[in-house]
């Protein structure tokens, strides 16, 4: 299906719509992007109705000119969406009181344009200013555009605050078709980055890939690439391959470790790589031990995940009395997944980590999905909630 519909409430600068009803290659047309970029989407898609349009698998990537057409699209419907809420009495209202607290979010920047030398009190001031006054229809500078992070913070707010009947309102309803076009150019930017997603996969951290399977960090992987196409503008002055990187890195570092039973900064990590690419044998020292005492399973202690807890019991000993503390250590993690979680959420951790009845068979978050009909999304929720349920009962467990 093409509408990649992300769903994770943790991150508030995903866009939400409600369904459209509105065939995605309509979608994709209603944008008016140049020929070959709409034919490399609908071809990549198997949506391009004329065959003789097709252009090659290959070449069905972002050159440097589609990237400058989409972040400009972007940039327009960011403006376009600005002044709608400017011009609107009631989601002005929304925009003043995000402002009014924009200091909660550290020196967080309001508007696209912001000179460099404003400071961020001079902006909130101006901006304060600006959404209090009665606007005419008039439109606003460029430069005036909201920030990313600042929409998506207004929409939220209007989608909370909003009753049945604002919803059927004429601004509300132009504001819903500007998101989604925008939701709609970064389903465009996740279909032509699969590639470097996979690319950028095969690169990351051991550490990581202790969390992940390579098919659920491609998936995770693409939420970043969804963040950094609502934020990506030429500007900056790299390409959106060198943009989003970062943002596919730090998706999956996140997912992976907020995922562990035991909790590894992305700190360390960040750390004991830079030592490893440097060569610093005081600091790649510091930051292995460091990260071996927080992944190793002990005698006292419960390790990060239920597949490396297994293993490690599982392990034949020599020593009579390691054998004995094995099965007993084994045997209250089962014991916890029992009592503690619900039918459900126990038979995901036991497939997820190889667990009985699935030993030796660990599965991903995407086959799982398929086996119970759900999204990811929900495989995810539920993983993560069941982890915390058995950190907080492990941790707590006496001797």
């Amino acid at each position: 299906m093409p509408d990649r519909q992300i769903k994770l409430p943790d991150l508030i600068d995903l866009l939400p719509t409600t369904p459209s009803l509105i065939p995605f290659a309509k979608r994709v047309k209603a944008l008016n992007l140049s020929t070959c970029l709409e034919n490399k989407v609908l071809e990549h898609e198997g949506l391009l109705p004329d065959l003789s349009q097709a252009i090659p698998k290959n070449s069905t990537q972002l050159t440097a000119a589609d990237e400058k057409e989409m972040a400009t699209e972007v940039l327009l419907l960011r403006h376009r969406f600005t002044e709608l809420v400017l011009h609107s009495r009631l989601f002005r209202q929304a925009a003043l009181t995000l402002v009014q607290n924009i200091y909660l979010f550290q020196n967080r920047k309001i508007f696209f344009g912001t000179s460099s030398i404003a400071s961020s009190e001079e902006e909130r001031q101006e901006a304060l200013i600006l959404f209090s006054s009665n606007p005419s229809n008039t439109t606003i500078p460029l430069a005036k555009t909201f920030q990313h992070l600042v929409l998506a913070r207004v929409w939220n707010r209007i989608l909370n605050n909003a009753k049945v009947t604002d919803l059927q309102t004429q601004h509300f309803l132009e504001l819903h078709a500007i998101v989604e076009k925008l939701n709609t150019i970064r389903n465009i930017y996740m279909i032509l980055t699969t590639r470097l997603i996979k690319t950028l996969v095969a690169r990351i951290n051991d550490i990581y890939k202790e969390s992940v399977t390579f098919e659920d960090a491609v998936q995770i992987g693409s939420f970043g690439v969804a963040r950094a196409a609502y934020r990506y503008h030429q500007s900056s002055g790299v390409r959106f391959s060198t943009f989003a990187a970062n943002w596919v890195f730090k998706e999956i570092q996140r997912q992976s470790l907020s995922g562990r039973l035991i909790r590894l900064s992305s700190n360390t990590v960040e750390q004991y790589t830079r030592a490893l690419k440097t060569e610093d044998t005081e600091k790649l020292y510091k930051y292995t031990t460091r990260i071996q005492n927080a992944t190793t399973a002990g005698e006292e202690t419960f390790n990060n995940n239920p597949s490396d807890l297994y293993s490690k019991f599982s392990q034949d000993s020599s020593s009579p009395v390691r054998k004995v503390e094995s099965s007993e250590l084994k045997t209250s993690l089962l014991d916890a997944i029992e009592q503690l979680l619900s039918e459900k959420s126990g038979d995901i951790i036991r497939r997820r980590y190889g667990l009985p009845p699935y030993q030796d068979k660990e599965q991903s978050v995407i086959s799982i999905s398929e086996v119970y009909g759900v999204t990811r999304g929900s495989i995810y929720q539920l993983e993560q909630s069941a982890l915390k349920t058995l950190n907080s009962h492990l941790q707590s467990a006496p001797g």
